[in-house]
């Protein structure tokens, strides 16, 4: 393989990656709630980059700013309930299914049990991010994340001896799946997108890697170290270093 093929570079996602996912905070929240699976995840993107999430995502808004807007978004049951059909419609599931006429979701305290969820390390992953840096990787995190979060900074001390770099969409006011955010770290990291891998647990971000020639490999919830090993079968047919892992 020429080197010019040869993979560098690995970027990781945070939540759901390593560490756990903010989805399991918002399933077992909509189960608490009584609304149907999913339901919040519909209702948080239905706006797609003009939604409150997205917005507090690019650093567009304050915490109180962002929490409010959120929280209307998320009780807009008329809205809500045309995403939430046009998604069962998608998947081929049950149009008919009964949808709530009006809810009380907290948006405060959804997007503290989420962060809280992510303060929660994934240690399979963990390990691999400490082994590539040791086999001489450049590593770098890729992060939508919010600059003004008072449940905690996500760049403790966790995150500050991991990576060559740590690439927020608050600070750089892109987010993934933009392609100009992947670029962007590539960039930090001196490798094209064909020199790296990268990790995710979103599938729309996922294609976005893909479409710029990275190595993408999806992180399910659970299956943590099935990630894990496809990545070191990829570094050890492409990898710069395969012998060291």
């Amino acid at each position: 393989m020429a080197a010019s093929n040869r993979i560098r570079a690995v970027i990781f996602d945070i939540g759901g990656v390593v560490v756990r996912s903010p989805f399991i905070a918002i399933s077992a929240y909509e189960r608490e709630q009584g609304l149907p699976a999913n339901y919040i995840n519909v209702a948080l993107s239905k706006l797609g980059d003009s939604g409150a999430f997205q917005r507090y995502e690019r650093g567009e808004l304050s915490y109180t700013e962002f929490i409010d807007l959120w929280t209307a978004e998320l009780n807009d049951a008329d809205a809500n309930n045309r995403a939430y059909r046009a998604y069962l419609k998608r998947r081929d599931l049950d149009v008919r299914m009964v949808l709530p006429a009006k809810t009380q979701i907290n948006g405060a305290v959804l997007f503290g049990r989420m962060m809280q969820m992510t303060r929660q390390p994934n240690k399979a992953v963990v390990d691999l991010i400490r082994e590539l840096r040791r086999s001489g990787y450049r590593v770098a995190a890729l992060t939508n994340n919010f600059k003004d979060d008072p449940t905690g900074d996500m760049r403790d001390s966790l995150f500050d001896d991991l990576f060559d770099h740590f690439v927020e969409s608050s600070d750089v006011g892109l987010r993934k799946p933009d392609p100009r955010f992947y670029l962007h770290a590539c960039n930090l990291l001196d490798v094209r997108p064909a020199e790296t891998v990268f990790l995710d647990d979103i599938g729309k971000n996922l294609r976005a890697a893909d479409r710029l020639g990275m190595a993408a490999v999806q992180v399910e919830i659970g299956k943590e170290t099935e990630a894990v090993d496809a990545v070191k079968r990829i570094l050890r047919a492409r990898g710069f270093a395969p012998a060291r892992l």
